[in-house]
């Protein structure tokens, strides 16, 4: 279960981005859990993390884009997908020298009656964070 929270929204009607703390303890449940499958809760904003590894930054980089791809098919055919930030990493193993990258991805699920009528909270306070917009590819 990946849930953070309710979506919020501020008064002019604008989705709010959920608390760090909120986030965090979202991920510490998907660590807990299998982490497997997304959730695609309506009303609720949501964290998932695609990553893969490879013996180099290219084929990590190859297979980390086929997921995230698999990933963005399936949650933008849901109604009211909207993704708020993603974050990258890229590590290296010390002992094998294969290549981690990984995409953390915090998105919301709007209701019917919000549903890509509003956009989310300014993406520069998130960039503070270490948060992007990233587009796979």
């Amino acid at each position: 279960m990946a849930i953070v929270s309710a979506c919020a929204y501020d008064s002019r009607g604008q989705l709010i981005r959920p608390d760090t703390f909120d986030i965090s303890r979202a991920k510490i449940r998907l660590d807990l859990g299998t982490g497997e499958r997304a959730t695609f809760d309506r009303g609720h904003t949501h964290v998932f993390v695609v990553s893969d590894m490879g013996v180099t930054a290219e084929q990590a980089h190859e297979r980390v884009n086929t997921r995230l791809r698999r990933f963005f098919d399936r949650a933008e055919a849901e109604r009211g997908f909207r993704r708020i930030a993603t974050k990258r990493r890229q590590s290296k193993n010390r002992l094998n020298l294969n290549t981690t990258i990984s995409y953390e991805i915090l998105y919301a699920v709007e209701a019917d009656e919000r549903s890509r009528s509003r956009s989310p909270e300014s993406s520069s306070a998130g960039r503070r964070r270490g948060w992007s917009t990233v587009t796979p590819g």
